[in-house]
């Protein structure tokens, strides 16, 4: 076959598709990993209810301060996050069934109903955990027993949290409110041991909050590419 050469033009012709392939390759690569996605973050507990709570640490402001580091990953890989709460309050006051009876339980409800507020992807909820033997420590999730795609995001999670922390080798089924109310895919993390001295310390830090909530992230990310 001859190829005859009839100036620059040519080359032009011949090498645009291929410039509108990298341009186009090149956008979608640096199209943020969550870019669309809704996400419920629960920063477990708040306000009058503190959760566990051992030498004057309470789960609670573990929860958020977690909560707000994961915030702050979460936007900058495209997600919109919805935080249950952004300081130390309840919610109570927010539920909308009248029929629910008492402040604890409302609280709950008050979390679940965000997800058919906000029309949300996901829903992550995170708490800290406490035990009598205070030898016990590392990350866990949970899962409803009734949703598969719960216990693969779970499971992405622990995954990921495994590299930082002691924690089993799988998520597992979890009868919690949030969990078997939720309408969309969700998982509860429990960040870690407030009861084990040395994990607790380290809760407490920002640096190790911010190594969780990057993990949380990644793990999150990982669902994504299932």
């Amino acid at each position: 076959m001859q190829v005859v050469y009839v100036g620059k033009r040519y080359f032009s012709f011949v090498l645009l598709p291929f410039i509108l392939f990298a341009l186009t390759f090149a956008a979608q690569e640096a199209k943020p990993a969550l870019a669309g996605k809704i996400i419920i973050l629960d920063a477990g507990h708040g306000g009058i209810d503190t959760g566990a709570s051992r030498s004057g640490v309470m789960e609670k402001d573990i929860n958020l301060a977690v909560a707000l580091q994961l915030k702050t990953i979460l936007n900058q890989q495209g997600a919109k996050i919805v935080l249950s709460r952004e300081t130390d309050t309840e919610l109570s006051t927010e539920c909308d069934n009248e029929q629910i009876r008492g402040r604890y339980h409302r609280d709950l409800a008050a979390r679940v109903e965000l997800a058919g507020e906000s029309d949300a992807d996901l829903f992550i909820s995170i708490h800290s955990n406490a035990a009598g033997n205070t030898k016990r420590h590392g990350a866990e999730a949970f899962y409803y027993a009734e949703s598969e795609s719960g216990k693969v995001l779970a499971t992405t999670i622990l995954t990921e949290l495994r590299k930082i922390t002691h924690t089993p080798p799988s998520a597992n089924p979890g009868d919690y409110f949030v969990l078997r109310r939720s309408i969309i895919t969700a998982a509860l993390i429990e960040i870690g041991y407030i009861s084990n001295p040395e994990e607790r310390q380290l809760l407490q830090t920002a640096d190790y909050q911010r190594k969780l909530a990057e993990t949380i992230a990644a793990g999150i990310c990982n669902y994504y590419l299932q």
